[in-house]
């Protein structure tokens, strides 16, 4: 594309040179009225190696992204007498690429100061002066020394539209040709993309650090809320008990609060673990023990809601880093919640796989229940959607947590009055 670039500038237009010839000649006048004769020699003003090395980190964002376009250009003009060159917006260059020693000698150079004032007109000094991309042949330098030289540059902008610096190129005259310019142009354009897109991450970055921080203020507070709410229903709970025994409550009302205490203990304990950091501990496991546990450990509720579960699974075990409590109370869940889905009854069916080309590990839990209208599939991860009569709405989003926290990924398909499916994407080990 670079090289296209080269071939295109040929056909710079007329008005192109013009603009060129006034700005050379712009610089001339600014050269003279800063003392400068077109027989002196360039004044060599070079920077310390604290205050480059100051530089230098101030600006290694853009070294970092030109150092690359910079090696592509040097690999397409001529190898001698030739260097690509960077400088900040101080006109002080930051790096050189390539060799030609007469012009080290002449003050172009790292660390060196390229301004019109200590150069004359010259390419990165110039385009930095006039914010706008330059070339300039020969005897258009203001000083003599430079007249076999050619020289074409570009300014890099930030985001803010801020000069950050210039890409430039210098060569001899008889080597040079507009076409030059327009590789400056491209590998511009493309450093000013990165930049751009540098700069926005980095904003991405320190917005989701406030947000993180803002999180965990809110997070701590409601632990400090749920923390002191079933500090109360402890409370509530002792004296039920209490005017149960004296025989001031009768058994059935006491039992309904008991009841419902449980469910707000139980709702707390949920959103407990929903918003803490889980500590999980990684142990290779086979997911085929798992879910045979798992499955054992609900056969009974099962079998009162008429739910026949169907586990099937591959003979060779599979395999997975997984924190063995965390991903059976997963398990424990979504079978709840499928014989839950059944009200009159029906088949769950567990099914272990692997698929290989991805590396992953798929248990599917499919339900022959009511189903789902699709129209409440996308609240189903939710916290606190729900659309149970005693549901807390925090299942499923606890699940979604802890799946992601081990690295994976839960999928849902449902249709209405067939059932409901969710598959379970965990990274599996030999």
């Amino acid at each position: 594309m670079m090289e296209d670039m080269y071939l295109d500038m040929e056909k710079m237009s007329k008005q192109s040179f013009q603009e060129f010839h006034k700005e050379i000649h712009l610089s001339w006048e600014r050269c003279k009225d800063s003392g400068l004769t077109p027989q002196d020699l360039p004044r060599i003003n070079t920077m310390s190696d604290l205050e480059l090395n100051d530089i230098m980190k101030q600006n290694q964002a853009l070294i970092d992204f030109a150092l690359p376009y910079m090696k592509r250009i040097k690999g397409i003009i001529p190898p001698q007498n030739s260097v690509v060159l960077l400088c900040n917006n101080d006109c002080v260059v930051l790096h050189r690429l390539g060799e030609a020693p007469e012009l080290v000698r002449l003050g172009i150079e790292k660390r060196h100061i390229v301004s019109e004032n200590n150069m004359g007109t010259n390419c990165l000094g110039t385009c930095i002066a006039i914010n706008k991309p330059i070339a300039i042949f020969g005897s258009q330098h203001f000083l003599l020394v430079f007249k076999e030289w050619a020289g074409v540059a570009a300014p890099i902008h930030g985001m803010d539209g801020r000069v950050l610096g210039a890409l430039g190129i210098c060569m001899k005259e008889k080597d040079a040709n507009y076409g030059v310019l327009g590789m400056v142009i491209l590998a511009v354009k493309a450093i000013e993309d990165q930049l751009c897109l540098s700069s926005k991450c980095a904003e991405l970055e320190a917005l989701n650090h406030r947000l993180s921080e803002s999180n965990n203020d809110i997070v701590g507070a409601a632990s400090i809320v749920a923390h002191e709410i079933r500090n109360s229903l402890s409370t509530i709970s002792a004296y039920v008990q209490l005017l149960q025994l004296e025989k001031v409550l009768d058994t059935l009302k006491a039992d309904k609060i008991l009841m419902e205490v449980a469910r707000v203990n139980k709702i707390l304990n949920e959103f407990k673990s929903l918003t803490r950091p889980s500590q999980l501990q990684f142990v290779r496991h086979s997911l085929n023990e798992l879910l045979r546990y798992v499955v054992d450990l609900m056969l009974a509720k099962a079998r009162i809601g008429k739910v026949e579960i169907k586990l099937i699974m591959p003979e060779q075990d599979v395999y997975a880093k997984v924190d063995k409590e965390y991903m059976q109370q997963v398990f424990i869940n979504l079978i709840e919640n499928a014989i839950q889905a059944m009200e009159n009854g029906g088949t769950l069916t567990i099914r272990l796989s692997k698929d290989e080309q991805f590396g992953l590990a798929l248990i599917e839990f499919e339900d022959t229940g009511v189903g789902i209208p699709e129209k409440n599939l996308s609240d189903i991860f939710k916290p606190f959607y729900t659309t149970k009569r005693d549901g807390s709405g925090l299942g499923l989003a606890l699940c979604k947590n802890i799946i992601k926290n081990h690295g994976g990924n839960i999928r849902l398909q449902s249709k209405v009055g067939v059932g409901t499916k969710f598959t379970i994407e965990l990274p599996y080990v030999e």
